[in-house]
């Protein structure tokens, strides 16, 4: 099972509406990855619209920002209503439709990027309540490229704000195996794609219950390159067969 992910801007159209750009991302949708790569290399206006209008990303690379993807689908745009508390329940339920477990939006205001887990519209709601984002649906003009130029400008680099809040503020830190087999489990799937797939959700399932009984072989997993993970997979069905 895959770490889904929207990622969006919201913008005033022609009309004055508040739209939603939205892009789906398939593996490793956990801010670790998805985040830092956003973070890295698309902190900007023009980087977070680019990206939002993607359409579709099987997997960004959080250290090159290579972005890999099986599809070529085009961007949701989805209008908003005008009260924030609504337009967030529509963001939430377009973000479920993706099967989505994180959803991250760009705040124009504060020049980053804003996420929240999947635990429900209230917690979308609390989560982008006191942003920027809110502030798009009190008047306040966002999504305009021309009034972001000093975003680098910021009292305290994102990279380093980012990096705190995961580490040190976030729910994540009560739950860090979660996380590390959260990336074990997305970097199988991903390196084994071409694999049959049956084989392959029965080769993770016997992964999680042997770091469950083992919580040390996570190391060795998250180590792992394409050729570590093809051999361990071809193990494991050679050994299936044989018993």
């Amino acid at each position: 099972m895959a770490t889904r992910a929207l990622v969006g801007t919201i913008q005033t159209d022609a009309a004055g509406n508040q739209v939603l750009t939205s892009t789906y991302n398939h593996y490793d949708g956990y801010p670790e990855n998805l985040g830092v790569g956003l973070n890295k290399f698309y902190d900007s206006a023009d980087g977070a619209i680019k990206i939002s209008n993607r359409g579709y990303i099987s997997y960004l690379d959080p250290e090159t920002g290579e972005i890999e993807a099986k599809h070529k689908d085009p961007a949701d745009k989805t209008v908003l209503p005008d009260n924030y508390e609504d337009a967030m329940r529509k963001i939430y339920s377009t973000a479920d439709s993706y099967g989505a477990d994180y959803l991250y939006l760009y705040d124009f205001d504060d020049a980053e990027w804003v996420f929240s887990t999947m635990m429900g519209s209230q917690k979308v709601i609390d989560t982008f309540s006191g942003t920027g984002i809110e502030n798009q649906f009190e008047g306040y003009e966002g999504g305009d490229m021309a009034d972001y130029d000093s975003i680098d400008s910021m009292e305290e680099g994102y990279e380093s704000k980012w990096k705190k809040f995961v580490n040190e503020e976030s729910f994540f830190k009560d739950d860090p195996a979660t996380i590390r087999f959260e990336k074990i489990r997305d970097n199988a799937y991903r390196m084994l794609k071409s694999e049959d797939g049956n084989q392959v959700n029965d080769y993770v399932d016997a992964l999680e219950r042997q770091i469950k009984l083992k919580p040390s072989d996570a190391d060795e997993y998250i180590e792992y390159d394409r050729t570590d993970w093809k051999a361990d997979f071809d193990d494991y069905v050679s050994d299936k067969m044989d018993f």
